[in-house]
């Protein structure tokens, strides 16, 4: 697994849910997975098709411009896109996005390489989880982190780390839609809920023992 994909697949930076995604980037996603299984190649054509996004396609460029405009012809943008990518990316990247480019959906391309990195880590047994803390964690502590996951999970853990110093302490882990707060913040958060209940109780149990005595 490489390091692009492991943050690729961050629930933070992605997060894409396959029964979330519309049918028809689902099923673009998985026919570029297929082709790309068949080369072996699922990885590094899925970082190229992020790296392509992120870099050349994603911002503002004239290249962009030029290829989201609908005042330049399918033709002319397939002769962009050869001339631009053929022999500097994988054949299979290409290739797709010539077939996005005669549907008319260049402009998918970024969810549908989320959505094909979603069914890909699925395949392959891993979950994107999102792990915030106080301080940085040193490489021994994210080995132990990630091992610990692994067993939790029974999957293999792709982990994207954030320092989040407001939690004081601890850490906070996302997985999908679950949140597990650790933290000392939340410790503080439900000891001072708690203080306040206790408090609360305290006031109306002294309001009844008037009431009574009245």
């Amino acid at each position: 697994m490489t390091a692009a994909a492991e943050t690729a697949a961050s629930p933070s930076a992605h997060g894409t849910v396959l029964e979330d995604v519309p049918q028809v980037t689902r099923s673009y996603s998985e026919a570029l997975v297929n082709a790309a299984e068949k080369e072996g190649q699922v990885d590094e054509v899925l970082d190229e098709l992020d790296a392509i996004f992120a870099e050349v396609l994603g911002p503002d460029t004239e290249f962009a411009a030029a290829l989201a405009s609908p005042l330049v012809s399918p033709a002319d943008k397939d002769r962009i896109l050869v001339s631009v990518f053929e022999g500097r990316v994988h054949p299979t990247v290409i290739n797709f996005l010539r077939v996005l480019n005669r549907h008319g959906r260049l402009g998918s391309l970024g969810a549908t390489a989320r959505a094909a990195r979603a069914l890909w880590d699925k395949r392959q047994n891993r979950r994107p989880v999102l792990v915030r803390t106080a301080v940085p964690l040193d490489d021994a502590q994210q080995d132990a982190l990630r091992e610990h996951l692994g067993r939790m999970l029974n999957a293999t853990p792709l982990v994207k780390l954030e320092v989040d110093p407001s939690l004081i302490g601890g850490m906070v882990i996302q997985l999908d839609d679950d949140v597990y707060d650790a933290s000392i913040r939340n410790r503080l958060e439900q000891l001072r809920q708690r203080l306040i209940e206790g408090k609360t109780h305290e006031i109306q149990s002294r309001r009844n023992h008037f009431s009574d005595s009245e």
